[in-house]
């Protein structure tokens, strides 16, 4: 019998992913707080919900992907939220980058309240990734809702990895996301002590190809460049080496908050909560955070 599929957020990671469960066979429905990013979908075949709850009673399997974890408890808990849903759907798949604790909390009260299983996969790999289908995902529950779900994973990505109970997928991807930033950090380093000597600059990611400095992050970077992107990695990198050089722009103020400072104090936290620090990481935390400006 074929799987039915729910999606709810359609951000700049969700929407391609949704894009590829969509494009492997899989009957969609979808869900957006903003109603105007489903549209892309629907031409291709989605079918729209009313609400998170309308979505969940159509589908077997629920995914979600959405900013932060208030996000994600208004879409689950809310009014006409997918907790109200007790029949056809038994499982959530949550895509989002969120605490594992309040995963485990979340996960917990879900099961309490509806009977439904969870699953937490995050991905790495960007919307590049996203779009191209090979994003790795990391997932955390019990190993037979991860086989029930596998198929829909491996539409959008091309590696999956269970690390062990609810949590663990939040739990490795922030250590992805403590390398990732502080990878970030030392990419632009380099690039500015490099640019001060006088070095062949756009020479570096082939000079260090093959190496053990080889870097996925350097050549993101390298290829954003090229191809004149203003976001991602190329844009932290370059915000980085305008803080390193001291001109920051001043209309980066409020643009780290959303996604990067949140998911470095998701590391943080962890690495408080079991006692096992991250000072490099909260160095490069207190870099963005004067990048980021006061809070309003």
């Amino acid at each position: 019998m074929t799987v039915s599929v729910g999606f709810v957020g359609l951000g700049d990671i969700g929407e391609p992913i949704a894009g590829r469960i969509l494009a492997e066979g899989f009957e969609l429905s979808i869900w957006n707080r903003t109603p105007g990013k489903m549209q892309s979908l629907l031409d291709r075949g989605a079918i729209a919900a009313e609400t998170p709850g309308d979505l969940a009673r159509r589908c077997d399997i629920v995914c979600t992907c959405v900013t932060d974890a208030s996000a994600l408890e208004a879409v689950v808990f809310g009014p006409n939220g997918i907790s109200s849903a007790k029949g056809r759907a038994g499982l959530l798949l949550d895509n989002s980058t969120i605490h594992p604790l309040i995963t485990r909390e979340v996960a917990k009260r879900l099961r309490d309240e509806a009977g439904m299983s969870w699953l937490d996969v995050p991905v790495s790999g960007g919307s590049v990734g996203a779009r191209a289908g090979t994003l790795a995902a990391m997932a955390g529950g019990e190993a037979q809702d991860l086989e029930r779900a596998r198929p829909v994973i491996m539409s959008y990505a091309n590696r999956l990895t269970h690390m062990g109970p609810i949590g663990s997928g939040q739990a490795t991807k922030a250590c992805n996301q403590l390398i990732n930033f502080v990878g970030v950090a030392a990419v632009a380093e380099a690039i500015h002590l490099g640019t001060g000597f006088g070095i062949d600059i756009e020479k570096l990611p082939e000079a260090l190809s093959g190496g053990f400095a080889d870097s996925p992050i350097l050549r993101e970077y390298a290829r954003g460049k090229a191809a004149r992107e203003t976001r991602g990695i190329t844009f932290l990198v370059q915000a980085l080496l305008a803080f390193y050089e001291g001109h920051p722009d001043p209309a980066w103020r409020g643009r780290f908050r959303a996604i990067l400072l949140k998911d470095m104090g998701i590391v943080l936290d962890i690495g408080r909560a079991t006692g096992h620090a991250t000072p490099i990481l909260g160095m490069v935390d207190s870099f963005y955070r004067v990048m980021d400006g006061p809070k309003s």
